[in-house]
């Protein structure tokens, strides 16, 4: 998603999110590479909703935070573990922290925000206010 004036929801592209957030919850680890999630952002008359990939994590090392008109979600992914008595041959998946932040406008009902983990995926569902949904005007007649 492009970020405009125009858009309900804004990406938040900023350095210092990351070591702001960990600061927040005590989960600065500076060994862990921070991954920035991939995300999907659709449109319906009364919702938005975004998905975003976080392989590997379980759903109660999802955090989703909104305050002060920024929805940060982040997430810890554990390392995988083996038998000591294996090696590693190839290592490609990563392993790590995922973290990534939006501007909400007041478009977006933020009280009644709703967040959904399935099969590697975090659907969040944005509901749009009621002044901003579209409606049907009804005609009257004589």
């Amino acid at each position: 998603m492009t970020s405009t004036d125009t858009h309900a929801i804004e990406n938040r592209q900023s350095e210092s999110t990351d070591t702001q957030h960990q600061a927040r919850t005590g989960r600065e680890q500076a060994t862990r590479p921070v991954y920035r999630p991939r995300v999907d952002i659709h449109e319906s008359g009364d919702e938005f909703i975004a998905h975003l990939d976080i392989p590997g994590a379980r759903a109660d090392s999802i955090d989703v935070e909104f305050e002060r008109g920024t929805l940060t979600i982040s997430a810890a992914v554990d390392d995988r573990t083996h038998p000591e008595s294996h090696r590693w041959l190839l290592r490609e998946y990563g392993v790590g922290n995922y973290e990534r932040s939006f501007t909400l406008t007041d478009e977006v009902a933020a009280d009644r925000i709703a967040a959904e983990f399935k099969n590697g995926v975090l659907s969040l569902t944005l509901p749009k206010t009621d002044h901003v949904k579209p409606r049907k005007v009804p005609v009257t007649s004589d």
